[in-house]
């Protein structure tokens, strides 16, 4: 059997403030030949489908348009978790359309609930072929254990390997009644022995969120990970982080992104990575010299010549003497074709200010983020709100948000 194994969608993701419908359609639309090509008969994605927990209607549209045609693919399952950035709120309301072209999402899982990921997978044949695991982000206000005060440190950690030993229990009842029958987990997590990129350190909160690779079971063959956007293999080979598909950042963009053809035979489990094209391309310049300024409109046409004439997304910062309105020079030199937009700084000599944007803008959190913050905050240290209290305060967030027409 063929898996396709994926996470980190972040549909609805803005990248220096613009829209990214356009690149988030091709990137599904090339998901689905890819499905076909490989003839893959299920596709698991690993947490964060969407960028935050009201991803706009656009978002919801292709996702939606992408699972009424995953199955016209061959591809006979589509397995699903939630990750730290979807909203249970919207994923619950999507359970109608879910159930209609037959995909599964879990979105919350317990101790007591444990066996409720468990999804069987059968072959073409009609034979079960192998076990999914499907363990979506596991968060702290319902997974941490009751500690002494001397562990309370550690009562996520102890939590999640709560949560993860019941699934692994079930999982060996199962593999003991299907022998020679893989098992694969899914989770949205951070394992020790991974970088995090300057977006996924942002939902760090002092490490907490950082496990040890011990925490998954020898049963399971096989672990599809999500929350890291950079690819990474741990525990030779058996523990995989797909990554993002697209960069979520532009420090994300230096490098290939992939998903992960996971073939699961009785021999074992084999995996061939498979690259993502770049639909569109991100650049973060610095440019401390005239000569580096002057030599950026060939680097960037041959940045979009590399991959099929992608458009540049520039980021750029200039503290050379020569060009006194940066601004001037950019549309004068860079064509609204190859470069539709910029952000730009610029140091001026002497003057000892920076103007305009601060070149590490994208390593800040977004709105979005300093609001979830600032919620998980008040959870820690005030009394803590109901989930009621909670959807209601995000709805309201979002409706501010719409409003000061940061939406297209």
């Amino acid at each position: 059997m063929k898996l396709l194994c994926t996470s980190d969608w972040h549909l609805g993701n803005r990248l220096m403030e613009r829209s990214r419908h356009g690149e988030f359609a091709a990137f599904l639309e090339w998901l689905l030949g890819v499905m076909q090509q490989q003839g893959a008969e299920a596709l698991l994605v690993s947490g964060d489908i969407f960028d935050n927990r009201d991803p706009g209607a656009p978002a919801l549209e292709a996702f939606s348009q992408f699972l009424s045609r995953a199955d016209s693919t061959g591809c006979r399952r589509v397995i699903m978790t939630a990750g730290n950035h979807d909203g249970v709120p919207v994923l619950e309301a999507m359970q109608p359309l879910l159930n209609r072209y037959g995909a599964d999402l879990v979105y919350r899982l317990t101790v007591d609930t444990a066996a409720d990921c468990l999804l069987p997978l059968s072959g073409a044949d009609g034979e079960v072929a192998a076990l999914v695991c499907a363990v979506p982000f596991l968060r702290p206000a319902e997974v941490a254990r009751r500690c002494s005060a001397g562990e309370s440190a550690q009562a996520y950690t102890l939590g999640v390997q709560d949560v993860l030993a019941a699934v692994a229990d079930h999982a060996r009842a199962w593999h003991t009644a299907h022998p020679g029958k893989p098992v694969i987990c899914m989770a949205h997590m951070s394992v020790n022995g991974v970088a995090p990129t300057a977006s996924t350190e942002q939902v760090y909160i002092g490490g907490v969120e950082v496990l040890p690779a011990g925490v998954f079971d020898s049963v399971f063959d096989y672990v599809a990970l999500g929350h890291i956007h950079r690819g990474y293999s741990l525990s030779d080979g058996r523990l995989r982080y797909s990554g993002s598909p697209l960069p979520m950042g532009v420090d994300e963009a230096a490098y290939p992104h992939h998903v992960l053809l996971v073939d699961v035979t009785a021999q074992g489990v084999s995996v061939q990575p498979i690259e993502v094209p770049v639909f569109t391309c991100y650049a973060a310049e610095h440019c401390v010299t005239d000569e580096q300024l002057a030599a950026l409109p060939q680097k960037l046409q041959q940045l979009s010549a590399a991959h099929g004439g992608a458009p540049v997304y520039l980021q750029l910062h200039y503290t050379g003497s020569g060009v006194t309105d940066l601004g001037a020079w950019v549309s004068e030199n860079l064509p609204v074709g190859l470069v539709p937009h910029c952000r730009l700084s610029q140091y001026r000599p002497g003057s000892g200010v920076h103007e305009l944007t601060d070149p590490a803008l994208d390593t800040l959190p977004t709105v979005q983020e300093v609001f979830e913050r600032k919620l998980a905050a008040w959870q820690q240290t005030g009394e803590p709100l109901s989930e009621e209290q909670l959807a209601t305060l995000r709805s309201l967030f979002a409706t501010a948000y719409r409003e000061a027409d940061h939406e297209d």
